[in-house]
């Protein structure tokens, strides 16, 4: 899956250490002769770093900010913005643990996911979870997971040093009952594509990176774990693309507690946005809602897979998102046809009110397959 080609020839270690190196990403209109357009560049003084064929975007860096200045405003730019970096915070991080426990996780119980297993387990199914990468070897996903891609580092496997995305993955797509540790959707294909450091940080510019290789490996879903308070017009049009192409992309909210902001790229119209509940059937306190948001799930003190096969209790609307991504493997299994908005329906028609008197709707895999058996069959 993973095809080495889509990057260019990175720029060279620049030994004047005094000197920082700034990197842009520019929107390429359509229709551009590409290797003119990187001639100018050069000459420019900027290094073309990656070009991101589906989303007609261009990464470059420099090192004087007057190099940028003319190539900027070429006529070829439809639009062109600074690199940023995004960093994973989750409110709670529990204690690493061995495996002992052979119960069902929580959330999986919550929304009645065992119950949807006689209509689906969503075999096949290709789930892409863009985050810090994934444990492959770990028991709980090992069955399950299908390689992806570093964007860091392209030639390396896309090893979980962090944790977060071997979390995420075990509520996805957990296969090991023994264990305790299965997820929502348990013959799934999970794909790493790292994007994010051992630090739980990314740049923008690897998050674009991240959807254009979804696009390109033809991946049916796409889980984001992560959030940005910051609009940014390129992840808006690569999230468009990405739509218009049927991948189904699930965000997380965010964890600052608001209750009428979301974070991007949750709040974009294109995914579907996730808040998190607690065990109690409550809006998680730090859960942020507004308008963007689409349901809740579990996402509270959720027990998954760690690193060097243990697992860990996690609190984040990112421990939510997956239980809606297991969820639409499940009901893309039964058709694969199902556009973004076929599944926004599904899951906001068969959810559960969390509270009568806000009327928050709340994931439940099992009327949600059914709904379908109903609705599509």
């Amino acid at each position: 899956m993973i095809n080495p080609h889509w990057l260019l020839p990175t720029m060279r270690v620049n030994q004047n250490h005094t000197r920082v190196k700034m990197r842009k990403i520019f929107n390429i209109k359509s229709g551009v002769h590409l290797d003119r357009y990187l001639q100018e560049m050069r000459r420019s003084g900027v290094h073309p770093i990656r070009y991101l064929s589906h989303l007609g975007m261009m990464i470059g860096e420099y090192v004087s900010p007057t190099s940028s200045y003319g190539i900027e405003r070429h006529p070829d730019i439809e639009h062109m913005e600074a690199d940023i970096r995004i960093t994973i915070n989750e409110p709670y991080i529990g204690d690493v643990t061995m495996i002992q426990q052979q119960t069902l996780p929580w959330g999986i119980e919550q929304i009645q996911a065992p119950k949807a297993w006689s209509y689906s387990r969503g075999n096949g199914v290709r789930v892409a979870v863009i985050d810090t990468g994934i444990a492959g070897e770990h028991p709980a996903v090992r069955d399950n997971y299908r390689g992806g891609i570093n964007i860091l580092s392209p030639y390396y496997a896309p090893k979980d040093y962090n944790g977060h995305g071997t979390h995420v993955a075990g509520i996805i797509a957990g296969r090991d009952a023994d264990l305790g540790l299965t997820g929502v959707s348990p013959r799934t294909h999970i794909y790493a594509v790292k994007a994010f450091n051992r630090k739980g940080s990314a740049n923008l510019s690897d998050l674009l990176s991240a959807i254009n290789w979804c696009i390109d490996n033809n991946m049916q879903v796409i889980n984001m774990s992560f959030g940005m308070e910051k609009l940014s017009e390129s992840l808006r049009q690569a999230i468009q693309i990405a739509y218009q192409k049927k991948i189904i992309m699930i965000a997380a909210t965010g964890n600052r507690g608001f209750t009428s902001k979301i974070d991007f790229p949750a709040r974009y119209n294109e995914t579907i946005g996730v808040s998190s509940i607690s065990k109690e059937g409550k809006l998680s306190t730090f859960s942020n809602m507004g308008q963007g948001f689409d349901i809740a799930a579990p996402g509270d003190k959720i027990p998954s897979a760690w690193l060097n096969n243990t697992k860990r209790d996690m609190s984040g609307t990112s421990m939510a998102v997956p239980h809606v991504s297991g969820t639409v493997a499940l009901l893309l299994y039964l058709n694969r046809n199902l556009s973004p908005e076929n599944m926004r329906h599904l899951l906001k028609k068969s959810s559960k009110s969390l509270q009568k008197q806000n009327r928050i709707p709340t994931l439940n895999a099992y009327q949600a397959v059914q709904l379908y058996d109903k609705s599509y069959r």
